[in-house]
């Protein structure tokens, strides 16, 4: 993808979701007007409580059309020979960990929930993909409709009962009428943000999924390698320990436009620091950053991160090194208890700062976010890259006045909340 359709794409996923929100908000002004104008006191108190019953009902019908989107694609997935591994709304995941379920935290810059199944095997290069990926979609749009005409039916009951003049939204059928149709809305506007193909918040949506998956056989084998990695990230095993086949180099520079190929190739770049090779990682960062790939903004921005670790592990980070670019610093913040971000701080805390207090309250910090995590194969190669950290702080002792050092540790307490 060159840089050109890159921005023309994100310019159309930014003003796609603008028209949507706009619209949603339009019309969400609208409901709010009309029950502040249905309403027989209008004061500031009254006004206060209606605008707080909104925006709860809204919040509401948002995080139920989250639960059924994904739940639409377990369902999706199962009945075309998908396993369950995980079903995560927020940062609450239920995962499934050696045939029991357990609750854990974890939470992925761009994404409100995530449904992550096992896929069958390939069958002459084969796998299907297009109903589990539409699967939330589905269930979005159905339950939208239904809330549509439950909403229609509720209104009309509740004006035979008190009259078009009287606060429908303060009876049981009025206040079905209410939250059913916010839900048809944002239901409706959830399907048409996952369904048109676009890129949000440095996550490919799933209409894209589909259209990237379908570009080449390449492209669909690369798709079931990003799911079949999760699934035996799920079950404990470190990327070092996955076949090397699966993270082979693309069959052509060009393949890397494909989303889902440039994601099997950060894959790859993971994999190489999850070996303990740093050097080799390293470069293997900065050809794949300076390539003209189709790498989703989050995979960017770990990449980013990753980088400037290794540079600091090899004692080459530039003295006026170039500040991470405002999307990688968003993601981070939306990231901040991430483990290799975690990872990160604690060798510039050692490494650049040489401040072995901040290098403990982040130890600790990892600890608590560990307690939680729900992949101890990403635990283990994040303790083993910190030890790495430890050992090449004592190597280096001598303490350095380091200020380029100093902005990279602002930047990332920039893009950092305290606290786990």
């Amino acid at each position: 993808m060159t840089k050109a359709n890159t921005n023309k794409s994100h310019k159309l996923a930014k003003a796609s979701a603008i028209l949507l929100f706009t619209l949603i908000g339009a019309f969400g002004g609208y409901q709010l007007a009309r029950m502040i104008d249905e309403t027989t006191t209008t004061g500031a108190l009254e006004t206060i409580l209606i605008a707080g019953l909104f925006i709860v009902v809204l919040a509401l019908a948002y995080l139920l059309h989250i639960i059924v989107h994904e739940a639409g694609h377990l369902v999706m997935g199962l009945a075309t020979g998908y396993q369950f591994i995980s079903f995560r709304i927020g940062s609450i995941m239920v995962i499934k960990e050696q045939g029991r379920l357990r609750l854990r935290r974890f939470s992925l810059a761009g994404t409100g929930g995530q449904c992550l199944l096992s896929p069958p095997d390939l069958v002459d290069g084969r796998v299907p993909y297009v109903l589990y990926n539409l699967g939330g979609v589905l269930a979005n749009l159905t339950l939208a409709i239904l809330c549509g005409i439950i909403a229609v039916v509720a209104r009309f009951i509740a004006v035979s009962q008190v009259g078009e003049s009287a606060p429908l939204w303060t009876t049981p059928s009025g206040a079905v009428a209410l939250f059913c149709t916010f839900s048809a809305i944002v239901g409706l506007a959830l399907a048409l943000m996952n369904g048109i193909p676009l890129s949000l918040s440095g996550v490919d949506n799933d209409g894209r999924n589909i259209v990237s998956a379908s570009k080449s056989p390449e492209a669909l084998r690369a798709f079931w390698i990003i799911m079949k990695s999760g699934e035996e990230l799920a079950r404990g095993s470190r990327l070092k320990d996955m076949p090397a086949a699966w993270f082979a180099p693309p069959s052509s520079p060009e393949a890397l436009t494909n989303p889902l190929i440039a994601s099997v190739a950060v894959l790859s770049c993971q994999r190489l620091l999850d070996e303990g090779n740093i050097p080799e990682a390293a470069q293997s960062i900065r050809t794949h950053l300076n390539t003209s790939t189709g790498t989703l903004g989050i995979h960017r921005a770990l990449l980013n991160i990753d980088l400037a670790f290794c540079e600091m592990m090899e004692g080459t980070r530039p003295e006026s090194p170039e500040p991470f670019d405002k999307e990688t610093l968003r993601i981070a913040k939306a990231m901040h208890t991430n483990p290799s971000l975690l990872r990160a701080r604690y060798a510039t805390a050692l490494l650049v700062d040489h401040n072995p207090d901040e290098a403990r309250v982040l130890r600790e910090k990892f600890d608590r976010v560990a307690a939680n995590y729900p992949y101890s194969a990403d635990l283990a190669s994040e303790r083993e890259l910190m030890a790495r950290v430890d050992e090449t702080a004592a190597a280096r002792q001598k303490p350095v006045n380091n200020k380029v050092g100093e902005t990279d540790t602002n930047l990332l307490k920039e893009a950092s909340y305290d606290g786990a």
